[in-house]
């Protein structure tokens, strides 16, 4: 039997963060076989932009890629992809990676206020153009505290401002009610609570997988994520 088109994964980026942060990830999916589009979103970009921006952005690149489609959303990313919406019959998985996996109607800020915690970036200095910074020193603890020395300081130097409103915008209908998902939770998170990911956000992916994680396995364990993402490919 010939094997059938090769699948495409579509790798959303998360807040202060861009396409530089899947680099280490995505020789171990090319290696696997698989296509990888790493789309930068506007609002991590220095012209103001919404929720909306970002998944047109993403929208764009589903647009010019053929055949089936893994669509992973890390952090606010998952945000993204679930206001993506995209009618694709191909798409294989939304992929939620220690993301923010809402409820229909609530925002970003609104799903950790009704979880009991502080609302995101409460470590972020706000910035007078409406967007907000991450200290260095707070980036590298928070997000990489499990990657090598020259991986944790090169990432923290790529970290940009992002703007803050995203963060505050709801979705009506997630697209993660009309398509398969996983939800890939990180029990080393400090940025997102692994309690919030394990037992508000994983209950309503499909399938859930586990990584012993910080919040960015990209970085700190680029060979099981692209092992994840492959079998889902699949």
């Amino acid at each position: 039997m010939a094997p059938g088109p090769r699948a495409t994964v579509v790798l959303v980026h998360g807040a202060w963060h861009g396409p530089w942060c899947w680099e280490l990830l995505r020789p171990y999916l090319e290696a696997e076989g698989l296509g990888v589009q790493c789309p930068a979103l506007p609002s991590a970009g220095p012209v103001p932009a919404d929720l909306a921006a970002d998944a047109s952005r993403v929208r764009e690149v589903l647009r010019r890629v053929s055949g089936p489609v893994v669509l992973c959303g890390h952090s606010y990313g998952g945000m993204v992809i679930s206001a993506t919406d995209t009618e694709r019959a191909d798409v294989r998985a939304l992929v939620y990676l220690c993301a923010y996996m809402t409820a229909p109607g609530q925002s970003l800020e609104s799903s950790l206020r009704d979880a009991g915690e502080r609302r995101p970036g409460h470590w972020a200095r706000p910035l007078p153009d409406g967007r907000c910074r991450v200290d260095a020193r707070r980036a590298a603890d928070l997000f990489y505290h499990d990657c090598p020395d020259a991986t944790r300081n090169w990432a923290v130097t790529q970290l940009r401002p992002h703007w803050a409103g995203v963060l505050g915008e709801p979705i009506a209908m997630p697209a993660w009610q009309r398509h398969r998902c996983t939800y890939v939770q990180c029990t080393g998170d400090r940025a997102l609570d692994p309690r919030i990911q394990r037992e508000i956000y994983a209950p309503r992916a499909r399938q859930i997988v586990t990584l012993d994680s910080s919040h960015s396995p990209f970085l700190s364990q680029p060979r099981q994520l692209a092992q994840v993402l492959a079998a889902l490919a699949q």
